[in-house]
């Protein structure tokens, strides 16, 4: 399996005071040293950690408008104001979930490879630079992030649909409505790709 394209920071535009998280190059190795991943995963969580203030500042954004001009535009801005943020929280949770697959996939695969190369009586047990044991451990804890994605995802979704009670994703959007879904039933696992 390539080494997925990750770190594009346009879902994190605009969303928070401080810059968006550079772009990095996931490898193999990236899996393997869980201090990296999971400072990599932090940083794009922000914009799930952020959500209240993110909605906060879009709707006082929002109210000035309204005070300034029409109701009607409010009600527009509001509806828009949703699926912006809405759009952005996708983004960010395929993002995620592209690292999260990938890592678990590499980490798994390896087990798999070495326990195979172990069980082959052919082959003298080569010197791994790092063990099953050491190696199950880390895809048990990537399995946990899994997890935790999960629980994320659903209390970001919990957030966003307070401050927009009126907005659910279109009928004819499928990608939207898979992912909305996965959240609000807290389900881990892969959404649909997002196409830019």
């Amino acid at each position: 399996m390539p080494a997925p394209p990750f770190g594009t920071a346009s879902a994190y535009t605009d969303s928070f005071p401080a810059p968006p998280p550079r772009q990095v190059t996931v490898t193999a190795e990236t899996c393997f040293n869980l201090s990296v991943f999971r400072d990599i995963v932090r940083q794009y969580r922000k914009l799930d950690d952020q959500i209240i203030i993110r909605l906060n500042r879009a709707q006082a954004q929002l109210r000035d408008q309204d005070r300034l001009g029409s109701g009607v535009e409010h009600m527009n801005g509001s509806e828009g104001m949703c699926a912006k943020i809405w759009t952005e929280i996708m983004a960010g949770w395929a993002h995620r979930q592209t690292l999260l697959t990938y890592c678990s996939t590499t980490v798994r695969d390896s087990v798999n490879n070495k326990i195979q190369v172990d069980q082959d009586p052919k082959v003298s047990t080569p010197r791994w630079e790092r063990g099953i044991k050491e190696e199950e451990v880390l895809a048990d804890q990537l399995e946990s992030e899994e997890s935790i994605e999960a629980i994320i995802r659903k209390r970001t979704l919990d957030a966003f649909k307070s401050r927009c009670p009126f907005f659910s994703p279109p009928s004819s959007d499928q990608t939207s409505k898979q992912w909305w879904d996965l959240a609000d039933h807290g389900k881990k696992g892969r959404g649909p790709d997002i196409i830019d």
